[in-house]
């Protein structure tokens, strides 16, 4: 009982740091109709998680440092309001707070009937958080091979839910459903908060931007519904998983796919931290009476490190929307420049604008990379090593994108399509398609037909309300970044440990779930701006063919509405019923039936051994996926080898990789005690443990523990573990 009031003070800490960053919030948000609100949280998160790893170099990862940091962050927020002592409105505040707290609680009542922590890469991500809520410095020690570290990864987002969990000593197998709730009510919240924003008050569309981008699915979900449930066809994989796989040899995840299949991996926990940079960008296109892009100090820090967050959380969002920033300063003073010259001091304008641009983009840049230096000066990353072109045969088809993208496709154009205005525009459009078709099919790349004649009308959108500034040219930026992000995923892939047909498989992987936000958003507004137009026309005044095309294009709405909410339906209750799990928040609970002699170890493990001693478990040279390395997971310490696909992927030489298993074998097999005392003063070895696992890999000599000069039974039951004394 008392681990459940441990989460209770965690969710109390988490709703008060989004108040207390408030006034934080309301600096990089002041042009916001919520004033920033909905990203407070987020924000907050942010601050403490990045003051409390600067800190750690100084003071060590504790729970000190963390309450340092907590309290830092009060004190600087006291001083901004005591400044400006602005705070939201009750509604915005009421609605904000009963959207957090019933988004939270209804994934986290999901996720009690899917609490596993195991199957697909969750051991992965379970050891991560686990390595980085034990480590007292950064970068954490490599769970899955003793003596490295995660200088490879990009682990900030399993810092950012671990630095309150740590703070409050919530079990790390509570804390990793608790933190997929989170981040689904972080992202939920966020997105509400961006369509109130875009729409400049309406709850109702904030609401719906947040079930676009979150709650909705692909037309696949429908496909294999019918396929399934319909035809009853048998498949191997289950219901929902071909929805993620629909451009073969890829991976297309979106959000609620993300949430449901419940890996913890960086780039769902990245989604809100990607929203809260996309909220103040919203903020800067929309600051309109300004001759600068951030009004103070103060706000250009904040946006820079929630900027520079991105890349260590999830490094591949970093270009993205430093991007986005570029086209968003652009265009801020690009206005400026065009208010400038309608006064007639158009040469002053032109250098002021030209300079500003340069000095903003420039400030941002070091100021998002700076902050984080010690990250960098010990970053290794060996995943992408360069670019390489995608062959045709590879290639996205027009079908697989439709399946994927046809709802928001068709609110999008839609909506830009009415930005035209004028019958003569109509028909360069209509022919710009037609060389989209050619072109086409003249490089073999299918899906210009569809990006090209897109790209050209959010261009021509977006340059429209340069110099207005509107949320109609914001999501008109959106869907623009969104083609490009497909052009090059079309083009080019990122050349890593994957060749062959799965070369581009992370490329698709990474760059698509933006797509999915940006154009899920962009529907969203379309939808807002489509209703308001055509609702301003009554039917009596509109010519027949326009009564039956509007009804045409509702019905076509509808339909593509209802096919694209089957999936999130369907897949929550296929998955409960498939992983028939009793409910519970404890992700281990399922070891008890699996193996209990290894859930009461590793029990004990978490509860008696403190820092990142190094442990030896089973381990095979076919282990990644698998029920192996299941110590090192769920506790974080260090072991000899873990899944050795993945450390091969993250860059570890294959050969000693090699040499590791047969160390692990020599030492449980060997009769040899000074063989076995060698290898262990090899890797540092602190504690052997033998389990049922162990047993069935080796032919454990286990006379040489009983040796107490070296060795000390620290735990015995069905699994044994001993501790290593002293070296021979």
């Amino acid at each position: 009982m008392l681990e459940y009031l441990h989460v209770i003070f965690w969710f109390i800490f988490i709703e008060i740091l989004g108040l207390v960053s408030i006034p934080l919030a309301g600096i990089a948000g002041n042009r916001l109709a919520d004033r920033g609100y909905s990203a407070a949280r987020t924000l907050g998160i942010v601050l403490v998680t990045y003051l409390a790893w600067l800190f750690s170099f100084l003071c060590g990862f504790n729970r000190r440092t963390i309450l340092i940091s907590v309290l830092l962050l009060c004190l600087i927020s006291g001083i901004v309001y005591r400044k400006q002592r602005t705070l939201p409105e009750k509604k915005i505040l009421l609605s904000n707070e009963l959207v957090f707290a019933a988004s939270f609680f209804f994934f986290l009542l999901i996720r009690m009937y899917l609490p596993k922590i195991y199957r697909h890469e969750k051991f992965m991500d379970f050891a991560f958080l686990n390595a980085v809520m034990r480590t007292s410095s950064f970068p954490p020690a490599d769970p899955w091979f003793a003596g490295g570290s995660l200088d490879f990864y990009y682990y900030f987002g399993y810092l950012a839910v671990g630095a309150p969990g740590k703070l409050f000593s919530v079990e790390p197998s509570m804390l990793f459903n608790l933190a997929i709730a989170l981040t689904f009510a972080l992202s939920f919240n966020l997105l509400f908060g961006f369509g109130y924003n875009l729409t400049h008050g309406k709850i109702r569309y904030g609401f719906l931007t947040a079930l676009f981008v979150i709650l909705l699915g692909n037309l696949q979900g429908v496909k294999e519904f019918i396929s399934m449930y319909l035809i009853k066809e048998t498949t191997i994989v289950g219901y929902y998983w071909s929805s993620s796989r629909v451009i073969p040899y890829t991976i297309n995840e979106f959000p609620y796919f993300s949430f449901i299949h419940g890996d913890l991996h960086s780039h769902m926990i990245a989604i809100p931290f990607q929203l809260l940079v996309l909220a103040f960008l919203l903020n800067i296109y929309l600051r309109k009476d300004s001759n600068r892009v951030f009004e103070s100090i103060l706000e250009l820090l904040i946006f820079s490190v929630s900027l520079g967050f991105l890349f260590l959380s999830n490094s591949w969002d970093f270009p993205i929307y430093f991007s986005l920033t570029f086209a968003v300063v652009f265009a801020f003073y690009y206005g400026y420049y065009i208010r400038s010259k309608s006064l007639y001091i158009q040469n002053k304008s032109l250098s002021r604008s030209v300079t500003g641009f340069l000095e903003t983009v420039l400030s941002v840049f070091a100021l998002s990379l700076l902050p984080y230096l010690p990250f960098y000066l010990s970053f290794k990353p060996q995943a992408a090593s360069g670019f390489d072109f995608v062959p045709p045969e590879l290639r996205t088809t027009i079908g697989e994108f439709l399946i994927l993208f046809s709802l928001f496709l068709f609110l999008t154009l839609s909506f830009l399509i009415t930005r035209l205005e004028s019958r003569r525009k109509i028909q360069y459009f209509l022919l710009w398609i037609g060389i989209s078709a050619f072109l086409a099919k003249e490089l073999s790349i299918p899906l210009l037909v569809i990006l090209l004649p897109l790209l050209a009308l959010s261009l021509y959108s977006f340059q429209k309300d340069l110099t207005e500034r509107s949320s109609a040219g914001f999501v008109s930026l959106l869907i623009a970044v969104a083609v490009f992000l497909a052009l090059f995923c079309e083009i080019i892939f990122l050349d890593d440990p994957i060749s062959g047909n799965f070369a581009r498989m992370n490329t698709v992987f990474k760059f698509y779930i933006h797509l999915w936000t940006f154009l899920a958003i962009a529907a969203s507004y379309s939808f807002y701006q489509l209703y308001f137009r055509y609702r301003a026309f009554p039917k009596n005044n509109l010519p027949t063919n326009r009564v039956y095309g509007k009804k045409v294009w509702t019905v076509s709405l509808m339909l593509l509405v209802l096919s694209c909410s089957v999936f999130p339906v369907v897949a929550t209750f296929t998955r409960i019923e498939d992983m028939n799990a009793k409910p519970a928040l404890d992700g281990m609970e399922y070891m008890k039936e699996l193996d209990r002699g290894d859930y009461d170890a590793i029990k004990w493990i978490q509860e008696n051994l403190s820092g990142t001693p190094i442990i030896l478990e089973a381990s095979s040279d076919d282990s990644s996926y698998s029920y192996i390395s299941r110590v090192s997971a769920n506790t974080g310490l260090p072991t000899v080898i873990g899944w050795a696909r993945h450390e091969q992927f993250w860059g570890r030489d294959d050969t000693e990789i090699r040499a590791r298993f047969e160390d692990v074998n020599t030492i449980y097999s060997t009769s040899s005690k000074k063989k076995a005392l060698e290898l262990m003063n090899k890797y540092n070895i602190n504690y052997v443990y033998i389990g049922q696992l162990e047993r069935q890999m080796y032919d454990i000599k286990t006379d040489k523990f009983q040796d107490e000069t070296y060795f000390e039974p620290v735990y015995q039951g069905s699994v044994r573990i001993y501790k290593v004394k002293k070296e021979f």
